[in-house]
């Protein structure tokens, strides 16, 4: 089969615009480069991702939502940093000057490296690396599952390797999926631990209890000391709260009876807003971080971003998904504060239930805010502050899709929802999303090309 400099078989699926772009590419690296000589082969591998669509990360990360709206349970929402970091890591190379993570993040280890004056595809790459990150990090899964992976990494592979030779397709396959083991060694070094046993709650006046209807004991109380991606967020916590008081006359009780008296006149837009972002799973809908990565995907789909930028701002927000986690909890935990269900039971009217469902763990901060918010801020960060989004991640419950004017306003409208839903302080909700505004712009900021945002 007659191939060209890069590698590429001139099928009949080559179109004659694509060669001439080569051939514009060339023309212009002679002239540019007259005085020295050009590798056109790296010229070629470093700036590929500028004409490459985002479809291949896109549909991966589909396929993941899909897979967890069957079973919440097949993923923990903090291993999105894991397969964004690894999105990022398969197809870096093809953003000219673009650097390695591991370069920025928090004992992350090297990655390995390409061969110099060789082709790569970025696309084989990444559908090498997010076949194996799926198929290493989600639990459970059942034979369809494994079908619609085998299916989705078969589709691209029968598509891309028509583009080029086969040396350069099985180099690209291979160096996707040795990207894909290294970030699933270092995960196996992590220290999250999501589990609940042995917790015992403090007793304090003020003190976070079980809440109904479920009652059950707080959830993931032992993560705030998990190793986080930037070392700035190891030990950060939100500051205090207000004090804590039962006086009718206190802001504390005034606090609590905000969220009450806005419970007894929702508007049914606010009813609304409470159950479209109700995201507890199970049935109901996606996780929070499910609907974060649905938003994300569709910011990357509706701003028609190419295939570099996709990656890097998969990777930002899982960075922000697990950073924000660990400090909401780790935060929650400190404080141990009363959910208003507890708190209006006691003090304001004993047959109070919240409108949605109260979840167990602690109240402040609130996590919709500040980990919506976070991963919603990185994700500005590289698409732009002022970029529409909307959302249809539950037109599949007969929800209109909802438009926000701006990336982050996806998340100021999750944080006020958990007010209406009767289980969240007002303050609570603006800590979290001024918290939120801070580290989602930390991880926003990490340089990976050599100019500043």
């Amino acid at each position: 089969m007659q191939q060209d400099i890069f590698g590429f078989s001139f099928t009949k699926k080559f179109t004659i615009m694509k060669k001439l772009f080569y051939l514009l590419t060339i023309s212009m690296a002679v002239t540019i480069n007259s005085c020295q000589k050009f590798d056109l082969k790296n010229y070629y591998n470093h700036h590929q991702n500028e004409k490459s669509d985002a479809n291949v990360a896109l549909d991966w990360y589909k396929l993941q939502l899909r897979i967890l709206l069957e079973r919440n349970s097949a993923l923990n929402g903090v291993h999105f940093g894991y397969i964004g970091i690894g999105l990022y890591e398969s197809v870096r190379n093809g953003t000219n000057n673009a650097v390695s993570l591991s370069t920025k993040l928090y004992k992350m280890p090297e990655m390995p490296t390409i061969e110099n004056n060789k082709i790569y595809s970025w696309e084989v790459s990444a559908n090498a690396v997010m076949a194996n990150m799926v198929r290493s990090f989600y639990t459970g899964l059942t034979t369809a599952n494994n079908a619609s992976i085998d299916s989705l990494e078969k589709a691209y592979n029968d598509k891309l390797s028509l583009q080029i030779s086969s040396e350069a397709f099985s180099r690209s396959q291979s160096f996707g999926r040795s990207i894909a083991t290294a970030i699933h060694d270092w995960y196996l070094t992590d220290d999250f631990n999501p589990s609940n046993a042995g917790y015992v709650p403090p007793v304090f006046p003020g003190a976070w209890v079980p809440t109904p209807p479920a009652f059950a004991n707080g959830v993931m109380p032992y993560i705030g000391t998990a190793r986080t991606l930037l070392e700035s967020d190891l030990t950060g916590i939100a500051p205090d709260h207000i004090t804590y008081s039962e006086d009718p006359n206190s802001d504390f009780y005034k606090m609590v009876k905000n969220v009450y008296d806005v419970s007894k006149a929702l508007t049914t837009d606010q009813k609304n807003t409470a159950l479209y972002w109700i995201d507890q799973g199970n049935g109901v809908g996606y996780t929070p971080a499910g609907h974060d990565m649905a938003i994300v995907t569709e910011a990357i789909e509706q701003t028609n971003s190419n295939l570099g930028v996709a990656a890097e701002t998969y990777a930002k927000a899982g960075i922000a998904e697990r950073d924000a986690t660990i400090e909401c909890f780790r935060s929650k935990y400190h404080y141990n504060l009363i959910r208003p269900v507890s708190y209006i039971q006691k003090l304001i009217d004993p047959t109070w239930l919240s409108f949605i469902p109260t979840p167990p763990h602690p109240e402040y901060p609130a996590a919709h805010a500040y980990v919506t918010g976070s991963v919603m801020q990185a994700t500005a960060s590289v698409l732009g502050n002022h970029t529409k989004v909307t959302d249809a991640s539950y037109v599949f419950r007969g929800w209109a899709p909802r438009t926000f004017n701006s990336i982050f306003a996806a998340a100021e409208e999750a944080g006020i929802s958990r007010l209406y839903g009767g289980i969240h302080y007002l303050p609570s909700i603006n800590t979290g999303l001024s918290l939120a505004k801070e580290l989602g712009s930390r991880v926003g900021n990490i340089n990976l090309h050599g100019y500043n945002h």
